[in-house]
């Protein structure tokens, strides 16, 4: 009998396919277990600091590479940022006990605007013109 490792996976950890599934019943206004709303919830809060944590290397860049000025670097920057304090905000209510659909469904919107804020900053700033140096 071969291991199904994809079952194995989900027994282990929650993965975002999961919560997708919680998101649809949720969604279809079906019953959800109150175990499966709990699974999604820390799904969302385990991501919370890779994101936070993609930005500041983000803005470690910017601080390099001197791009702090440029404005469109500037904009993508600010809204990952608002982006990821609204993920730890949601994290934060999480830890202090949020544990209903709503919360799922915040949650994992929060998650998505966040990564996608990242990924734009770091867009900019791969995008932004050279700063020249000095002699």
């Amino acid at each position: 009998m071969a291991l199904d490792f994809t079952t194995l996976e989900n027994w282990l950890s929650e993965t975002e396919a999961d919560v997708l599934a919680v998101i649809a019943e949720i969604k279809q206004e079906l019953v959800v277990a109150e175990s499966d709303i709990s699974a999604a919830l820390t799904w969302i809060a385990n991501n919370a600091p890779t994101i936070a944590s993609d930005i500041e290397e983000v803005l470690g860049i910017v601080t390099t590479i001197g791009l702090g000025a440029n404005p469109e670097v500037a904009a993508a920057v600010t809204a990952a940022n608002v982006a990821v304090t609204a993920l730890n905000a949601f994290a934060n209510a999480k830890a202090s006990g949020a544990s209903d659909t709503s919360s799922v469904l915040a949650g994992y919107t929060a998650v998505q605007q966040a990564q996608a804020a990242v990924a734009n900053a770091k867009a900019a700033v791969v995008s932004a013109p050279t700063v020249p140096t000095a002699p």
